[in-house]
């Protein structure tokens, strides 16, 4: 009996014949992996006593699998956008990172849905990837980041961008006493040097605008504390800092009393939520020439806090975040060929770190940076409030019938940078930073035996990281 192949020279003619005319069908289809992955060490020195108690895990050296987020981004018909990233570290128990489609057919009116970085602040529509420091300013911290919503968005070939969107602050709302996108942002922002048409491309004088307002809620919950037994008072967090180079956490907590409840348990929530209307003003400015680049952002917050457990009806609270930042590029590659649409992208280097030419692997030095930031927030306005019984008060371990403000409401840090780019996809980042807390902070949620309190933090940390 004649064998009969499955894969015989007429049924491979078919296959490829029937994969061609089907090609016309997907050639509209656009898909590309994308991929990051942030590896960092960190060294730090606090002055606080060392104990056996999880809250004072923050202050402790360590090694961090900062970012390892993978996705597929692309386009159908070139006009419409679409981008999907998971993120494989992270305290959420979302996976999603990002989710969005963009209908992009006019460059200058286009609308996206789904999970995207709100239009607020140039440090945060920054990519991670291209960050000058390892970690971002105390700015971003009261910034929206990511969130689900609609956003309307442009760009003119002129060097001005908008953004206006409708958003909510969390992935599920907690209570249906609010519509859909309770949150509003917006974003304007403008080349000066493209729309004077000056600096022969290499230079970028940029100014953003930036509006956030709207109200959320969040539930109020007991102390985490390990050491003692547990709190019945529960209360919600209204605002928080962490040491900039993500060192002691909640360097600053505002936190609101919501009621008493002697049955809550170990670090559990109310199902009451605290209602918060934030209102937050933002100013961008960066000038880049060649290899030198100035930025700046200030922030302004405004909270008022609500709710309907007995005790306390109102809170008030202000901050004030900015920070200014010096980069230089020692082997002279121009900020302005990284700067698009209101943000600044990944330096190309002028010479790749051996990189393979042909075969032939070549002796390159990679781009060298080198930078400076001094940051700073400012809460001290917080403790002015208007409370139905008692007032606002610090009381940092045993506990307050209260709502309390705990830790320094002042802080800076200045943190220099040396960063080596071996190509467009890979870089090393040293940083060096010096925290000086405006009053004497201590651990946290905890009862042990220790009363060290501290007035400054200074971290030494490396990232290695990737990205395709």
């Amino acid at each position: 009996m004649k064998k009969t192949s499955l894969f015989s020279a007429n049924s491979v003619a078919v296959a490829v014949a029937a994969l061609c005319a089907s090609m016309p069908a997907f050639a509209q289809v656009e898909a590309k992996v994308t991929g990051r992955v942030h590896f960092d060490m960190r060294a730090i020195d606090s002055g606080l006593d060392k104990i056996d108690d999880r809250d004072s895990a923050s202050v402790g050296s360590n090694y961090e699998l900062r970012r390892a987020r993978i996705g597929i981004n692309g386009s159908l018909n070139k006009k419409i956008q679409y981008e999907v990233v998971g993120n494989a570290v992270g305290s959420s128990t979302n996976f999603i990172d990002t989710a969005f489609i963009n209908y992009g057919y006019n460059s200058a009116g286009q609308i996206r849905f789904g999970r995207f970085k709100q239009p607020f602040a140039l440090e945060e529509n920054t990519s991670s990837n291209n960050i000058d420091f390892m970690e971002r300013s105390y700015v971003n911290q009261i910034t929206p980041g990511k969130k689900l919503g609609a956003m309307i968005h442009g760009a003119n070939d002129a060097g001005f961008t908008y953004a206006a969107s409708m958003y909510q602050n969390d992935f599920a709302e907690l209570s249906n006493s609010d519509g859909a996108g309770t949150m509003g942002a917006l974003r304007v922002t403008g080349d000066l040097a493209k729309l004077a048409k000056m600096g022969e491309g290499k230079a970028v004088v940029h100014l953003g605008l930036g509006y956030d307002k709207g109200n959320y809620e969040v539930l109020a919950s007991s102390s985490g504390n390990t050491a003692k037994t547990a709190e019945t008072k529960a209360r919600a967090t209204i605002l928080s800092f962490r040491d900039e180079n993500r060192g002691l956490s909640n360097a600053y907590r505002l936190q609101m009393y919501g009621g008493d409840n002697i049955s809550i348990a170990y670090g559990a929530t109310q199902t009451d939520v605290v209602n918060i209307d934030k209102t937050t003003n933002g100013l961008e400015l960066a000038v880049a020439y060649g290899p030198f680049k100035f930025q700046s952002e200030m922030a302004d917050s405004k909270f008022d806090a609500t709710t309907i457990r007995s005790g306390s009806t109102d809170l008030n609270a202000t901050v004030k975040t900015q920070y200014v930042a010096l980069v230089y590029n020692i082997t002279g590659e121009d900020f302005a060929k990284s700067y698009s649409k209101g943000a600044f992208g990944g330096i190309k280097p002028t010479s790749e770190f051996m990189k393979d030419y042909g075969g032939v692997v070549g002796n390159g030095t990679g781009a060298w940076q080198v930078g400076y930031r001094y940051s700073k927030y400012d809460a001290s306005l917080a403790q002015a409030t208007t409370l139905k019984s008692g007032t606002i008060s610090e009381n940092t371990v045993t506990g307050d019938t209260n709502s309390r403000y705990q830790n320094s409401p002042t802080a800076n840090t200045s943190t220099y940078s040396l960063n080596w780019i071996l190509n467009s996809n890979a870089r090393v980042m040293f940083n060096y930073s010096q925290t000086k807390f405006g009053s004497p902070v201590e651990y946290l949620d905890t009862d042990a035996n220790t009363t060290s309190k501290t007035s400054k933090e200074n971290i030494f940390s490396v990232r290695t990281q990737i990205n395709f």
